[in-house]
Parts: structure tokens; C-alpha cells; sequence
């Protein structure tokens, strides 16, 4: 549930209306994060990709060292590495905004969702997930290597979503018709 007072309108944008709200929607590889966040942005959403965030996250192995990114989701599950969120640097983040949305995903997101007034999981037909990343990977914007793990890892996001009571959406679903869902 919303803190009180996080439903009070401060600036409108043709349709858009915009609220003392900071949201955190993610999802895995591929569910829609970054090109949703974008277009958000694009009409002048206070809208962030998390992995934009210079600062926020890391790669660390199982002893907690810091290590280069992985090459592909299977050499992250292989060598047990972890991709985390700095939850202090989060917090400093959102002290500094009263109105942001930020779209990503970190090993650690249910460590750092109580800083949020809301949070949604965007999900994806593994299909259109795959079609995603590979599309992705050939771009050469992305992870090198294609595999399941991303598909594996959004299937057990959404089952703790559920877990957890928090909403999910279709990332297929426009980014108009996300933004209708999480500014409310």
C-alpha cells in the first residue's frame, strides 16, 4: 500500500498524471524493463533503468568479491556469481526523488523492496523472452551467450512475486498500458 499522501497529483503531461511514488518494477532478461523504462522516459517519466544506475550494482562470487560481469546467465549460475544492489546507495537514491520508477533486477530485489511505496513483476511467454534476448545478443547489446537460465530465472521471479503478493504484469503488453497499471 501506498505511504501516506503518495496519491497526490504534482504535475500532469497530457493524459499522464504524475504522484509522489516511487515504484519498483522487475523482471528477468528480456521481460520488458529497459524498453518500457525508456519509452516512460521518453514522455517525460522520472523513469530509470537500474542498470543505467552508475554505482547500483555488482557482480560478486560466492566469497562476496567484487568479479567482471559474466558472459552469459549459465556462467553466472555455474560460478555462483551474484548480481546485487548496494541497498544504501539505492536508499540515497530515493531520498533524493520524491517521484521515481525504476525498472531492474538484482540478486538481492527482496532485500530492498520495503524502500518502495509499490512493486510490480513484469513477466514474459519464455518464447518472446528468447526472441528478446536473442535479438538482443546479435544487436550486440547484451549478454554474449544465449541460454535458459534467463527463462528459468523469470519463471521462479514470478512464482516469489506470487509468494509475496506482489502484482505482476505481461511485459508484452504496451508500455502505455504498464504505465496505466504502476501509476496508480
Amino acid at each position: 500500500m501506498a505511504k501516506s499522501g503518495a496519491n497526490l497529483p504534482i504535475h500532469s503531461l497530457g493524459l499522464l498524471y504524475f504522484y509522489f511514488m516511487k515504484v519498483l518494477v522487475f523482471g528477468s532478461s528480456g521481460s520488458g524493463k529497459s524498453f518500457v523504462s525508456q519509452a516512460l522516459r521518453d514522455e517525460g517519466i522520472n523513469a530509470w533503468d537500474a542498470d543505467e544506475v552508475e554505482g547500483l550494482a555488482s557482480w560478486y562470487n560466492a566469497q562476496g568479491i567484487r568479479v567482471p560481469p559474466p558472459s552469459s546467465a549459465r556462467e553466472a549460475m555455474d560460478q555462483n556469481f551474484r548480481f546485487l544492489w548496494d541497498k544504501a546507495f539505492l536508499a540515497r537514491i530515493l531520498n533524493l526523488h520524491s517521484n521515481l520508477y525504476l525498472f531492474g533486477g538484482s540478486g538481492n530485489l527482496f532485500d530492498v523492496v520495503d524502500l518502495f511505496d509499490r512493486v510490480y513483476c513484469l513477466t514474459i511467454d519464455p518464447v518472446i523472452q528468447m526472441e528478446r534476448l536473442r535479438a538482443r545478443a546479435q544487436s550486440g547489446s547484451g549478454l554474449v551467450t544465449i541460454d535458459d537460465m534467463p527463462v528459468l530465472w523469470g519463471q521462479w521471479l514470478e512464482k516469489e512475486a506470487i509468494k509475496r503478493n506482489i502484482p505482476t504484469i505481461d511485459g508484452s503488453w504496451t508500455p502505455k498500458r504498464i504505465w496505466e497499471i504502476i501509476r496508480q
